[in-house]
């Protein structure tokens, strides 16, 4: 019996938690099919995961953030910020790649002050990103005025309603994005670094790698993935609006952990992300088909967060159930 326990805690149990995931998936899909037929159609579920492909790819930024001990409550700031940027700038005659190359080096740099920061300052994760969410939400409101920005150029909703092979491109970015960050997270020396600065950062420091430059790289890295889906964002309604990405960091921090990544680092990956994003969006979908309020909706995924913080409590090594004795 020693050899299959051990299997079961050794390469298996690795995704046991993924598979329960799936499972719950595949039943969710066929309850909702019951319930409600236009679930399963072919348009309601292209047009779930052509959506999600935004949200998935800030979180697998996020993910990079968390694994390596950190946390980042910007994302939805930069989110908006950059098509805003973009289109103010296109508005004014500036030619759209140079728009482009605007908005993205200010997500850099937005990264780049989280990275400094956390690492070299010193301040918590999520204080510094706290503090660099609200100071930029309110400059964009300050710039736009509190209107949306609509000067973009005729063709720029092609990036998100356009196709390729006859797949959505959102989806195919997706996809790429997910396939390539799990390959950086499990065959790099970054991907190494990052879990190891995340498991034990002390540790990590001793061992040679030098974990502030690594910390400040993962938040770059976070606000160029924001940046990027908040340009698809913005080409799906073809409109920069100033309140875009409010929930976002919740959403992305729910999946996160609901994927099996853990809030206090140096475990996780780029699928169990994905797929509690897929898992997350479809539910929601189901609640708006069978017409579930919307307030509901948010107790339900707050629900979810205490639920994986509590199984990622659970998990740890040291976690111990401790029983009050009783006289």
């Amino acid at each position: 019996m020693t050899k299959p326990r051990q299997f079961w805690k050794g390469t298996f149990a690795k995704y046991n938690y993924q598979f329960v995931l799936l499972l719950f998936l595949a039943v969710w899909f066929v309850v909702m099919g019951i319930v409600n037929h236009s679930f399963l159609s072919m348009n309601n579920i292209a047009t779930v995961v052509t959506r999600l492909s935004e949200i998935a790819i800030i979180a697998m930024g996020m993910t990079i953030v968390v694994i390596a001990g950190g946390f980042d409550l910007s994302v939805g700031t930069i989110m908006a910020m950059v098509p805003c940027i973009v289109g103010l700038a296109y508005g004014q005659g500036v030619p759209f790649a140079v728009c482009l190359a605007f908005g993205f080096l200010a997500a850099m740099a937005v990264g780049l002050l989280n990275g400094v920061l956390i690492a070299k300052a010193g301040f918590q994760p999520i204080i510094g990103t706290l503090a660099t969410m609200t100071a930029l939400r309110s400059l964009i409101y300050v710039i736009t005025k509190g209107k949306p920005i609509s000067s973009f150029p005729e063709n720029y909703m092609q990036l998100a309603h356009g196709k390729l092979l006859g797949i959505p491109i959102p989806i195919l970015l997706m996809l790429a994005f997910a396939v390539f960050f799990s390959w950086i997270m499990s065959h790099t020396k970054f991907g190494r670094f990052v879990y190891a600065t995340g498991g034990n950062i002390k540790a990590a420091d001793i061992a040679g790698i030098h974990t502030a430059g690594l910390t400040i790289k993962v938040y770059v890295l976070s606000a160029i993935l924001s940046a990027l889906a908040g340009i698809l964002y913005s080409s799906r309604l073809i409109s920069a609006s100033p309140d875009a990405g409010a929930n976002t960091s919740f959403d992305c921090v729910t999946a996160v952990l609901l994927g099996g990544t853990s809030i206090a680092g140096g475990k996780g990956n780029i699928q169990g992300t994905v797929l509690g994003i897929i898992i997350l969006n479809f539910i929601i979908n189901g609640f708006n088909l069978i017409g579930i309020n919307a307030y509901w909706q948010m107790i339900f995924k707050g629900c979810v967060l205490l639920a994986a913080i509590g199984y990622d409590s659970r998990r740890k090594p040291g976690f111990k159930m401790v029983k009050q004795k009783t006289a």
